[in-house]
């Protein structure tokens, strides 16, 4: 009987290509970690960003009404100051216009305070300014009834009770001074005199209480503009011609013209740089190096640090963010990705 020796490292011809490969792969490897080049390292060494621009919401300052002029369009750019939207000044520019009349009879009720010499008709137009007062108080408690009603049922916001609630102060205040003023004038007409002296100091406090009225109705119809307040795109309109919008709420979204990346290293990386140091990158869609300047260094949110380890294959490891502004270009989008390379 003739035996066979079998060896125990024989290995049948199939599998040797397959050896072969596999001790290839790990020689190469070991030659890769020996070098700084495997996978773990270049995670920590290449960071891909992403290029971002800040946006601005821009509403209606302590105002609002219905939309019925928008000036711009979505993507659009624009400047600080440029019009984006209008709301309708009808009933404010009614108002304006009544406190400007009443000025003006203000201002003449002074002058003739100052030559202290007044004619029988006066003391008849100051009953006819008591009953416009009357009326315009009447109107103002009516408005604030209705206001009330809605404001209970939740149909109205508070800024715009508490406006209506002001109106009827003012009208009751204003009724006031107008009967007060005609009784004097009644009191001192009737000895048939035709010479009295008015209370100047009641006519100034009078036409100062109107002024600050038309100050604050202008300042309203100025916010009923919205102005972009940065220069920077337009991305998005909320309201629509003809719509309704409520004070304080987002009309416009602006995004600005400034771009930056964010880069997150770790605490050994972080010591390289300092504020105002320049960053070269690379944006991978233009295939094109960039500038950056450093803006800050800062301690990176928790899950920052959470990445890092898990990037470097170590159990804690922190992180830090440096944000890196950019010069904006025709070319450079928000959204694109920027190749940092950070050479251990």
């Amino acid at each position: 009987m003739n035996l066979k020796l079998i060896r125990k490292d024989y290995l049948p011809r199939q599998y040797r290509p397959a050896v072969i490969l596999i001790a290839a792969l790990v020689l190469g490897g070991g030659m890769l970690m020996l070098q700084g080049n495997d996978a773990v390292t270049l995670a920590a060494s290449e960071k891909n960003c992403l290029l971002t621009a800040d946006t601005v919401n821009a509403s209606f300052q302590g105002i609002g009404g219905r939309v019925v002029g928008i000036e711009v369009d979505e993507q659009q750019d624009v400047k600080a100051g440029d019009v984006i939207m209008q709301l309708d000044t009808t009933d404010i520019d009614l108002q304006i216009a009544q406190l400007e009349v009443s000025i003006a009879q203000q201002d003449i009720k002074i002058e003739q305070a100052r030559i202290q010499t007044v004619r029988p008709e006066e003391l008849d137009k100051q009953k006819l300014t008591v009953a416009s007062a009357k009326e315009t108080y009447k109107q103002a408690q009516q408005n604030y009834d209705r206001c009330q009603i809605l404001y209970q049922e939740g149909g109205m916001s508070k800024k715009d009770f508490d406006n209506a609630a002001s109106q009827l102060e003012i009208a009751k205040n204003t009724l006031a001074l107008q009967q007060a003023q005609a009784e004097k004038l009644a009191a001192q007409y009737g000895t048939d005199s035709l010479n009295y002296e008015y209370s100047q100091d009641l006519l100034a406090l009078q036409r100062e209480n109107l002024a600050s009225q038309l100050k604050t109705l202008r300042l309203q119809k100025e916010r009923m503009t919205l102005k972009a307040p940065i220069d920077g795109k337009i991305t998005k309109l909320i309201p629509k011609t003809g719509e309704n919008i409520a004070a304080g709420a987002t009309a416009a979204i602006i995004q600005t013209n400034s771009l930056y990346y964010s880069l997150y290293v770790d605490e050994k990386q972080v010591m390289r740089f300092e504020k105002g140091d320049t960053v070269i990158g690379t944006v991978t869609a233009l295939k094109k190096e960039i500038e950056g300047t450093v803006r800050s260094i800062g301690s990176a949110p928790q899950y920052a640090s959470l990445r890092m380890s898990r990037e470097k294959g170590q159990p804690d490891t922190n992180a830090y963010v440096i944000v890196v502004d950019v010069k904006p270009s025709s070319k450079l989008l928000p959204g694109m990705t920027v190749e940092v390379d950070i050479d251990e």
